[in-house]
């Protein structure tokens, strides 16, 4: 389905908002929580994760309240860039087998391999209406070595039973229109889609299953009472036997433990103008999404409008709206040789958080509670698969079937030297690229 687009005009200043607001099917209006209230399980978070797992618990017929601080979507997952990575960050399946032993390691590589699956699934199974693209998602490479590695990396996946093959350097650059890469890993079942549609129509069908979903309605107080967990918000307090804390990076604010557990990383995403016929011929022909894997990364894709998405980290050295457009046009020009003169519809900020090992994490917070803190810049597949996994491990009351093994949370050691971390380390890849 379209959905009526309204861009700047030639010459405005591009919209501070992102494209999604513009171009999401609209959803539920959730209304605030106005009485005290008891449920089976409590979801705090009405992003990926916490309208996944809440979904999931509804149709295993599981009394589950879900509260958001504000209307679903509206913080990190709204903000993201709407890309579907069935793929690890740092490691590979081999890599990850060693790190956490063969059983393990091989659990989380079908949960991570088959997240991109999971999303798309959802998506058919309730007609969400989120311009869902299951064309591809590759990681290109920069050097030789790399693509020597990806090759390798390439026969872990298939070994496996994943539609990943590796892309050599001519196939490459027609795919994406950028000569810089000496080739690619393709993951067959990555994509793209409009995160924000997608959260919306997460929440749409958990209302159906029978989930009571309520907005604009931050949690103040997290508790112990009595047995049973006690979340209190402005207009009344919900009482759960469990409860998942599902608001990532916030999920700090909610319980003492999950403080200094995980480290920002700020991310400038635009999207240009919609491009013409002869662009589109060039850019991105055959659809697909890509990320490379250089230390400044960069990413893009194209949604059904012809909005080219991408973005670049933040550092120290770009400050401010202008410099930020600057850099967005920059940075299309060094890549695209068909955007001479790239026109920037919409800019805005965004924020990934990172785990210390790259990887996604349960922490087990004692009395039936746990915190699903996965983004790690590949939110939109993990934190999907995670939530339908803990909905399956409340609801049968076993984890054997958790791909992540929960743990005990530990703050990272001098945290606040480390949260400015990321942001350092990309203003060092900005002085090399």
């Amino acid at each position: 389905m379209q959905h009526q687009l309204i861009s700047p005009r030639k010459g405005e200043a591009p919209s501070a908002a992102p494209l999604w607001v513009a171009t999401a099917a609209p959803g539920p209006r959730l209304a605030p929580l106005g009485a005290e209230i008891e449920a089976e399980v409590l979801v705090i978070g009405g992003g990926i994760a916490g309208m996944a797992t809440a979904l999931h618990l509804a149709e295993a017929g599981v009394d589950t309240v879900l509260l958001e601080a504000g209307q679903p979507g509206d913080q990190a997952t709204g903000w993201s860039g709407g890309l579907v990575a069935p793929d690890y960050i740092r490691h590979t399946p081999e890599t990850i087998g060693t790190m956490l032993g063969r059983h393990h390691g091989e659990m989380l590589t079908r949960m991570i391999g088959g997240s991109a699956r999971a999303v798309f699934d959802l998506v058919e199974r309730h007609a969400i209406d989120c311009d869902a693209r299951q064309d591809g998602f590759y990681t290109p490479a920069h050097s030789e070595g790399l693509a020597e590695s990806q090759r390798g990396y390439a026969e872990q996946w298939q070994s496996r039973g994943y539609d990943v093959r590796f892309v050599e350097a001519r196939e490459a650059r027609h795919a994406f229109g950028v000569e810089r890469y000496c080739g690619a890993l393709r993951f067959g079942d990555g994509g793209s889609l409009n995160p924000l549609g997608y959260v919306r129509g997460l929440a749409q069908a958990a209302l159906k299953q029978g989930a009571r979903l309520f907005g604009e309605s931050p949690v103040q107080t997290l508790r112990r009472e009595g047995g049973r967990w006690v979340a209190r918000a402005p207009g009344g307090a919900v009482s759960a036997r469990r409860v998942v804390l599902a608001a990532n990076g916030g999920n700090a604010r909610l319980h003492p433990a999950l403080r200094r557990t995980a480290l920002p990383l700020h991310v400038v995403q635009f999207a240009t103008a919609p491009l013409d016929d002869v662009q589109r011929a060039t850019i991105l022909p055959e659809g697909g999404a890509f990320t490379d894997k250089v230390s400044y990364l960069f990413t893009a894709r194209l949604d059904p409008q012809g909005h080219l998405i991408s973005a670049f980290p933040m550092s120290f050295l770009l400050r401010g709206h202008k410099a930020h457009l600057r850099e967005a046009r920059r940075r299309l020009r060094q890549h695209f040789a068909a955007l001479s003169d790239p026109r920037i519809d919409h800019i805005w900020e965004g924020l990934a958080w990172v785990n210390a090992s790259f990887l996604p994490e349960l922490y087990d917070l004692g009395d039936g509670a746990l915190a699903i803190q996965a983004d790690n810049g590949r939110g939109i597949g993990i934190n999907t698969q995670l939530g339908i996994e803990v909905a399956a491990a409340i609801a049968s009351n076993s984890r054997d079937r958790l791909s992540v093994v929960p743990r005990t949370p530990h703050p990272i050691r001098l945290h606040a030297g480390a949260a400015l971390l990321p942001k350092l380390l990309m203003t060092m890849a900005w002085l090399s690229n």
